[in-house]
């Protein structure tokens, strides 16, 4: 037995040392298994979560930058996790921007510059904000103070470091748009020319001729035309991000009837102890999963199912289905209102122009009418236009209804369930009926428990969804149907996106469409609220769009383009009217006329969008008809008959419109200040591959 014993003692060591390789491999497998950046980097991939000209961004810079946020969050909302993914990405990619395009400027911020934003007679704004907190007005002595403790304060030293970096960011932002916005002008002369032309009215006769007028048999197109089309048209077709159009199958994470079965007994087993609670409202906020209100509701506020069980104070109603899952109510007070409200129906006579009248025609109409008869009268007399049709009903009605005080105060003579009059208010003269009345406020304290799918529910889905995605590899469609679940197409899709229709949580389907070819069926890809197989439809990598990726689109292109040529042809050129062309074409031409259409608008009346024709119409003297001109919608010959421009300005207006314009010429070059730099520097989102 000793040996043994001795035996066992020897080999400890390498048992020891066994035990610990072997769960170092367990955690490392998991742990490779489980991150996706760990695998990136591992398999020899980059880090590089985004490039911005020649500058990366690595993963872990965003990624601190992304849980920073993050925690300063207090929801938990998926939703409004992608909103702070994108709120880091906006900022960070901003600040980028900013910093490449100071320093090649030469823009800094000097130390005397920098303290001056801090104490000067007019401190940086956010200065202002910072030493404004808590109440406390800014006090450039106190700034002063603070400043001078920072040496021997390293807390103190750090936080102000990290503001002054902050401020000289803002600065340089605020020096860079000031340079932008200094390379706006509009001349005077130039400024009054534009004022003129875009108000310059047009009104014109024109024959028109609608591509839909054209049978699609008349104008056969071929691969060669749209390709033809794409090729003269490719530049429009010019993209900046890789682009995917999925379908996709869902199967949604939805409770089953055995959750809602067991939401339901968990509130059951509550409700005992509901009833004995002693302060409603701690325990209803202790025990909910949604928050709720616990303030005094007027009656007609409350639910129906609510108002027609209430029996006492301290009475328990439920579980019953709630919007958001099974709910418990409990009575906890009802008191006296002080302005009762009324349900009720009316008929009103206006007072018009002769209050007299319509007072003596309303008691004509109280005096003859009978209760049997008074939806029939409202229907039939009433002035009261939104009430007029339904049979006078007002529903509930309170003081702060839209007839006023005098007929709120009027209700309160009114017997219910007897009609009522008359009446008065601002508006006319009354006839009522108050079918009911009520003068309490009640306050409840409510527990809801959300409906979830189960562990067991989600693993059922989940299988269900490896079946699909199994059986699709073959044939999507098949499989799609044979499960009774419908496809559906996503919009077209980028790696920034984070949302897709109906679903919540969407990135490892972006991380997946962005590296898969056209026709790949995926595996089970999970969202937050569901479990998809997808299939890329088409896929389009910049700088242009592959015309089959697109051949949708060009189709009705290709054959409008046909469709004018084949009109072109049947329109006489040497016609000495509109009306002898509209004659020498025949069925689908007619004249119409458009009034007053501005050269400055976008779309014209009667014809609707055209920017050809306004063009042309612009140009064009007064009686002579133009050259067929082919449209968006079909091909048009004008003739202009009257053009307004406005008169002159004088040399104070034309200044002003400079000034206006030079203000909106600055505004448009600051907004598109970050898109152009995004394109000089050829700007790649590459947070996809690691599920941002």
């Amino acid at each position: 037995m000793a040996g043994v014993i001795q035996k066992i003692r020897d080999k400890a060591g390498l048992a020891v040392i066994l035990i610990g390789v072997s769960l170092l491999i367990f955690i490392l497998t998991d742990l490779l298994q489980s991150n996706a950046f760990i695998q990136e980097t591992l398999w020899g991939r980059s880090d590089v979560v985004a490039k911005i000209g020649k500058e990366e961004v690595r993963y872990a810079e965003y990624n601190n930058l992304y849980e920073k946020a993050l925690r300063n969050q207090s929801s938990n909302d998926p939703l409004m996790e992608e909103q702070v993914k994108n709120a880091v990405w906006q900022q960070m990619l901003t600040d980028k921007l900013y910093t490449i395009e100071t320093q090649l400027a030469g823009l800094g911020v000097s130390e005397e510059e920098l303290y001056e934003m801090f104490v000067s007679d007019q401190p940086h704004p956010l200065v202002l904000q910072v030493f404004s907190q808590g109440g406390q007005t800014y006090d450039k002595k106190r700034v002063q103070q603070i400043l001078s403790q920072a040496p021997n304060n390293p807390e103190l030293a750090r936080q102000l470091r990290e503001f002054e970096d902050y401020l000289v960011q803002a600065r340089l932002r605020e020096k860079y748009d000031a340079l932008i916005k200094a390379l706006a002008y509009v001349p005077a002369p130039l400024a009054e020319y534009q004022n003129r032309l875009d108000n310059t009215s047009l009104s014109f006769t024109y024959l028109a001729i609608s591509y839909s007028a054209v049978a699609d048999s008349l104008t056969p197109i071929s691969d060669a035309d749209i390709k033809r089309y794409y090729k003269e048209k490719k530049e429009e077709y010019r993209i900046k991000e890789a682009e995917r159009t999925l379908r996709y199958a869902v199967i949604f994470k939805e409770p089953s009837a055995e959750d809602s079965l067991q939401t339901y007994q968990r509130l059951l087993e509550l409700k005992e102890i509901f009833i004995q609670a002693q302060d409603d409202s701690i325990f209803a906020a202790a025990n909910t999963e949604v928050p709720t209100d616990f303030s005094f509701k007027r009656w007609p506020d409350l639910p129906n199912n609510i108002k027609d069980s209430i029996r006492f104070i301290g009475q328990v109603i439920g579980p019953f289905l709630d919007d958001k899952g099974y709910a418990l109510v409990k009575v906890d007070s009802i008191e006296r209102d002080s302005q009762p409200v009324y349900r009720l129906r009316h008929i009103m006579i206006s007072k018009g122009l002769d209050s007299t009248k319509a007072r003596k025609r309303a008691d004509s109409l109280l005096r003859a009418l009978k209760p049997e008869k008074f939806a029939e009268a409202a229907n039939r007399f009433s002035d009261d236009w939104q009430t007029k049709f339904s049979s006078g009903e007002l529903g509930w009605y309170s003081a702060e209804g839209r007839f006023g005080k005098a007929f709120y105060e009027g209700l309160s003579k009114a017997p219910v369930g007897r009609i009522y009059g008359i009446i008065t208010s601002d508006q006319g003269y009354h006839i009522v009926e108050v079918q009911e009345k009520q003068d309490q406020r009640v306050r409840l304290a409510k527990i809801i428990k959300e409906i979830y799918p189960s562990t067991k529910t989600l693993s059922k889905l989940r299988q269900q969804a490896q079946q699909l995605a199994r059986q699709a590899q073959q044939n999507f469609d098949d499989a799609a149907q044979k499960m009774g679940i419908n496809i559906r197409i996503s919009p077209t899709l980028r790696p920034s996106n984070t949302t897709i229709p109906a679903l919540t949580g969407v990135r490892e389907i972006i991380q997946w469409a962005f590296s898969a070819k056209v026709g790949a069926v995926s595996g089970v890809l999970e969202t937050q609220n569901a479990f998809v197989v997808a299939q890329i439809l088409s896929a389009a990598e910049p700088p242009y769009r592959e015309w089959e990726s697109i051949r949708e689109q060009l189709e009705p292109k290709v054959r409008n383009s046909k469709k004018a040529e084949y009109i072109l042809r049947r329109l006489p050129h040497t016609a000495s009217s509109l009306e002898a062309m509209k004659n020498a074409y025949g069925t689908g031409a007619y004249i119409s006329r458009s009034e007053n259409a501005l050269y400055g608008s976008v779309a014209i009346p009667g014809i609707g969008i055209e920017a050809e024709v306004i063009g042309v119409a612009a140009g064009l003297n007064l009686n002579k008809i133009s050259s067929p001109i082919k449209g968006n919608n079909g091909v048009y010959v004008i003739q202009v008959g009257q053009k307004k421009e406005p008169e002159p300005a004088s040399e104070a207006t034309a200044r002003s419109y400079a000034s206006s314009q030079t203000a909106t010429q600055a505004n448009v070059l600051q907004g598109r200040f970050q898109e152009a730099q995004k394109e000089r520097l050829g700007v790649e989102d590459l947070r996809y591959r690691f599920g941002f």
